[in-house]
C-alpha cells in the first residue's frame, strides 16, 4: 500500500511540475486560471494549488525518508516481545509475584541471612532482559564481591503500589516462605496510588487480595492495520505514541483525540495528584501506618528505598518531599540516593543518557541507574546492617560458570555440567519460522536489538572470562556468537555487543546466539562454554 501511495504521489508531482514548467512559455495556460473569479477577485489561483500540492508531496517523501532511516517501531516490536517473555519466563504461579525464573529459581530450604526486596516494575526489571541487571542483583553481587554470604530474593510486579507490598506482607504466606532477615522496600513516585481507593472500604475492612495472574496490555486492542498513519508511517506513529505515553498520555490510543486535555491526563501529572491532598492522607491512613505497625509487630529489620530512573528526568525531589517523611513517622528508616544521584551525574552527556534506559524507548532503570542503586544499596547495607550481614569471608571464593537466566523461556537450558572451569547445556533452539501474534500476547522466539537480527538470550549469573564458546548439534548448520559485557571504564555493562572470539578478555555477561537449523526448525543445541568466573 505504501509503495502504491508513493508511485502515484511521484507521478502525480513529477507530471505537475513538468506541465508547470512547460506552462511558463504560455501565457494564458490553465495555471494562470483560478477556481473562481469576479472583475477584481480571483479565488483559488491554480498555481497556487499546484505549489500547495508540489509542497505536500515533498513533505510526504520527507516523512517518508526518515521513517524509513528510523528504527522506533523495530524498537517498539522488541520491548512488546521483550516484556512477554518476562511474563512468561517469571510466572512462578505463588500468590505474591516472586522475581525468579520459573523452574530454575524456587525458593529453597535456608541457607543463611535472608534479605527481602518487594517493590514495583524497578524491582521486576521492567523491559530488562537480563535480570543480573536489576539494582537489587547488582547488590547482591556487590555484597558477595565483597565477601559477605548472604541470599537476596526479590518480590515485586509493574504498577504494584505499596498497597500491594502490604498485601503481600500480610495477606499472603511471603514471610513463612522465605523467612528473611531483613526487608528492603522500594518506593517510586507512582507508588502512592492505594488503587483500590481504601478510604472507600471503611477503616478495618479487609482490602481486595492482590491477583497475581493481572497482567498488562502490550498493544492497544485496535487493529493496527486500519491505522493508516502507522502503516505508511511506523516510525514516526511509534515514535510520537512512546513519547505521548512516557511524557504524558496514560493510553496511547488516546494520543489525538486527548492532546486538548494533556495537563490533565500526563503520567507526570497524576504522579503530583497522588503525592498530595486527600490521596495522599489515605496512603498514610490506610497503607503507610497499617504496614509499619504489621512490619514492627514482625520483629524484621526493613527500610524503604527509593528508587529514580534518571538523575536528569523530572524533580524528583518534588515527589518525593511530603511521601518520605510520611514513611519516617509511620516507623520506617528511609535512605534516600537521590542528592548523590544526582550529585554523580549532574548533566550526563547525550550519548551517556542512553546507560540510563531499560530500552532506547523506555525510561525505566537501564545499566547505569541499577548499578548506581545496587552500590548505593550495598553501602547502606555494609554501613547499617553489618549485624544482619554477619562477618566478612577472608578467603578467596570461587564460582561456577552459571547460566540463571535467557530469553525466550522456550531455551530451557537443562546443565549438563556445571563448574568453575567448563559448563555445557542443552537448549531448545527456536523455530526460527515462528511470527509474534502481539495482539493476542504471542511474543516472538527472538530478540533482535541491539544486533538487528534475530537472536537468542543466555545470561551468566556472575561475569565470566571466557575462553571458550562451542555450540554443537546434529540439526545445527551454522551459528554466530556475540557477548555482552562490562565496561571497565564505566564499570557496568554498556549493552554493545561484541562478535566472538573478539573481547574475550572482558568479563562477559551474556551470549547472543544467531543460528540456523536445518528446515528452521526447532533444535537442541549443545553450548560448552569454558571460562573462569570473576566478580
Amino acid at each position: 500500500m505504501t509503495v502504491a501511495v508513493s508511485a502515484v504521489l511521484l507521478c502525480l508531482a513529477a507530471g505537475l511540475a513538468f506541465a508547470m514548467h512547460q506552462s511558463k512559455t504560455k501565457p494564458g495556460s490553465v495555471f494562470e486560471k483560478a477556481w473562481f473569479q469576479g472583475k477584481a477577485l480571483r479565488v483559488f489561483p491554480v498555481r497556487s494549488l499546484a505549489y500547495v500540492f508540489l509542497a505536500a508531496v515533498t513533505l510526504f517523501f520527507g516523512m517518508l525518508a526518515v521513517d524509513r532511516a528510523g528504527e522506533r517501531y523495530q524498537f517498539l516490536m522488541e520491548d512488546h516481545s521483550a516484556l512477554l517473555m518476562q511474563f512468561e519466563n517469571t510466572h512462578i504461579g505463588l500468590e505474591y509475584p516472586l522475581v525468579a525464573i520459573r523452574g530454575r529459581h524456587e525458593i529453597g530450604a535456608k541457607q543463611g541471612k535472608r534479605i527481602l526486596v518487594l517493590g514495583d516494575s524497578f524491582v521486576w526489571g521492567y523491559k530488562l532482559t537480563n535480570m543480573n541487571q536489576i539494582w537489587w542483583s547488582v547488590m547482591a553481587r556487590e555484597l558477595e564481591r565483597r565477601g559477605y554470604d548472604c541470599e537476596v530474593i526479590a518480590v515485586g510486579h509493574p504498577g504494584a503500589a505499596t498497597y500491594d507490598i502490604y498485601q503481600w506482607l500480610a495477606g499472603t504466606s511471603v514471610l513463612e516462605d522465605i523467612r528473611p532477615d531483613l526487608m528492603i522496600i522500594g518506593y517510586v513516585t507512582n507508588d502512592a496510588d492505594p488503587a483500590p481507593r481504601l478510604a472507600d472500604l471503611g477503616e478495618g475492612s479487609a482490602p481486595k487480595a492482590y491477583d497475581p495472574e493481572r497482567s498488562m496490555t502490550v498493544l492497544p486492542e485496535d487493529d493496527n492495520e486500519k491505522d493508516l498513519m502507522r502503516v505508511i508511517f511506523p516510525n514516526i506513529s511509534a515514535y510520537m505514541s512512546s513519547m505521548l505515553f512516557t511524557t504524558g498520555l496514560m493510553d496511547q490510543r488516546l494520543r489525538l483525540r486527548l492532546l486538548r486535555d494533556l495537563a490533565d491526563q500526563t503520567h507526570a501529572n497524576w504522579e503530583e495528584k497522588i503525592v498530595g491532598g486527600e490521596n495522599l492522607s489515605d496512603y498514610d491512613a490506610y497503607v503507610l501506618r497499617p504496614m509499619g505497625e504489621f512490619i514492627g509487630r514482625t520483629g524484621i529489620p526493613a527500610f524503604v528505598f527509593p528508587t529514580p530512573n534518571a538523575p536528569n528526568g523530572r524533580n524528583f525531589k518534588l515527589l518525593y518531599r511530603d511521601v518520605l517523611p510520611l514513611f519516617e513517622r509511620a516507623g520506617f528508616t528511609v535512605y534516600n540516593p537521590l542528592d548523590e544521584f544526582i550529585e554523580r551525574y549532574p548533566r550526563p552527556g547525550r550519548g551517556f543518557n542512553r546507560y540510563f534506559r531499560a530500552s532506547p524507548i523506555d525510561p525505566h532503570p537501564g545499566p547505569a541507574t541499577c548499578w548506581f542503586l545496587g552500590e548505593y544499596a550495598a553501602d547502606v547495607l555494609e554501613r547499617e546492617y553489618a549485624y544482619v550481614l554477619g562477618e566478612k569471608r577472608t578467603e578467596k571464593k570461587t564460582y561456577r560458570i552459571e547460566i540463571n537466566d535467557w530469553m525466550p523461556y522456550m531455551l530451557a537450558p537443562r546443565a549438563v555440567i556445571e563448574s568453575e572451569r567448563v559448563s555445557r547445556y542443552v537448549i531448545e533452539y527456536p523455530d526460527q519460522a515462528s511470527e509474534p501474534d502481539y495482539q493476542n500476547g504471542v511474543h516472538g522466539n527472538f530478540l533482535s536489538y541491539p544486533l538487528r537480527q534475530k537472536y537468542v538470550k543466555l545470561n551468566f549469573k556472575n561475569p565470566v572470562r571466557l575462553s571458550s564458546v562451542k555450540i554443537e548439534g546434529e540439526e545445527l548448520l551454522s551459528a554466530r556468537v556475540w557477548t555482552l559485557g562490562i565496561n571497565e571504564a564505566l564499570g557496568f555493562d554498556d549493552q554493545r555487543p561484541v562478535k566472538w572470539p573478539h573481547g574475550s578478555q572482558r568479563r562477559v555477561t551474556s551470549l547472543l546466539i544467531s543460528a540456523r537449523t536445518k528446515d528452521g526448525k526447532q533444535a537442541a543445541l549443545t553450548v560448552t562454554i569454558e571460562g573462569e568466573a570473576d566478580l
